[in-house]
């Protein structure tokens, strides 16, 4: 089962082996040659691995290296945050890498024992809503979802293909930021062509070429992530996103018309797209907070200064016309109000 898995450690192990080497000198041990050989072995090969499987794999290097260094090692590994326990329910405890990447969940094909790794922030937060419930403090919580992969239910050779978590990660958050972008555009332009103050549509112009300049960088990172690895595009979706969710914040072209009918005022125009930019200020400002350093979490934040920064940017033509009105109408709370009263 440890081989068969879909993702696998990323290559660039330095900083973790720093991790396990300061924690072993804090411990008052040293990092010795076998040990790591192991950790490097472990990092390297990814997958859900027993103490076993990972004693066969070092032996392949070093014949003289006994069980009980791979052993205590992993356990090593698991106190310092460079790994965890997973019981497959297969028989042995697994040991999976964990360093900087979120906390997810587990599909295991009972036929062919592969494993898929999955993320559900919504499923997340129904943990964190029952738990909190009960005035429960969580330690740790784990989903194993047992049944028959795809392959196995059409008896086709299940792929051995293994692919880096740290992409598939960074696949999925680019994917939901590149929908966003879109629903952007789609508003803005759409706003640029209704309202009819001048400086208001400049305002509304500027934040559609500022989202397709977005959307523009998004599908050159795009495409350099997918020429990173051949299987990438194919590989399961680690990270499930409603994209529903969206549809609250950027609304649709119909509804952009509706609520910006030809006579609704600029002042009101503009608070609308402020209320929007917040919206999705908040919301990826949340989700990304949910997140250990990885590049899907990079994207996340990445996101929501720019929204933010578009924020900023109609906010400015706002005051100017409330001031121009003489409204005295109360100001929108702004991003940095939002994430001080957190």
């Amino acid at each position: 089962m440890g081989q068969s898995s879909e993702i696998k450690a990323s290559p660039g192990i330095e900083e973790e082996l720093e991790v396990f080497s300061k924690y072993l000198k804090n411990s008052g041990l040293k990092m010795t040659h076998q040990r790591r050989l192991v950790v490097e072995t472990f990092l390297l090969a990814g997958g859900h691995l027993s103490t076993e499987e990972l004693y066969e794999l070092v032996k392949k290097k070093d014949a003289k290296l006994g069980f009980v260094t791979v052993f205590r090692t992993l356990k090593t590994l698991a106190d310092c945050g460079l790994a965890r326990e997973t019981d497959l329910h297969d028989g042995p405890t697994r040991f999976e890498h964990t360093y900087k990447r979120p906390h997810h969940h587990h599909l295991v094909c009972v036929k062919c024992e592969r494993t898929i790794e999955f993320l559900n922030p919504v499923e997340e937060r129904i943990h964190e809503e029952i738990t909190s419930a009960y005035g429960f403090k969580p330690v740790s919580h784990n989903l194993q979802i047992f049944g028959v992969c795809p392959d196995c239910q059409k008896k086709q050779k299940t792929s051995q293909e293994t692919v880096d978590s740290d992409l598939v990660f960074a696949r999925d958050a680019l994917k939901i930021a590149m929908a966003t972008e879109r629903r952007g555009i789609n508003f803005y332009k759409t706003a640029s062509e209704i309202v009819t103050h001048a400086p208001t549509k400049k305002t509304f112009l500027k934040m559609l070429d500022e989202e397709k300049g977005h959307l523009s960088r998004l599908q050159k990172e795009w495409k350099r992530l997918m020429k990173k690895d051949r299987n990438l595009l194919a590989a399961p979706v680690f990270l499930h996103f409603d994209y529903e969710a969206l549809k609250s914040i950027f609304p649709s072209r119909s509804e952009v018309k509706e609520k910006l009918k030809t006579n609704i005022s600029e002042v009101d125009a503009l608070e609308l797209a402020m209320k929007m930019e917040l919206e999705a200020f908040r919301f990826f400002t949340d989700y990304g907070d949910r997140f250990n350093d990885t590049k899907g979490k990079d994207i996340f934040l990445q996101f929501a200064t720019e929204e933010e920064e578009h924020y900023q940017i109609i906010k400015e033509e706002y005051d100017r016309r409330r001031k121009a009105a003489g409204n005295s109408k109360t100001q929108i709370q702004n991003p940095k109000q939002i994430q001080n009263t957190k």
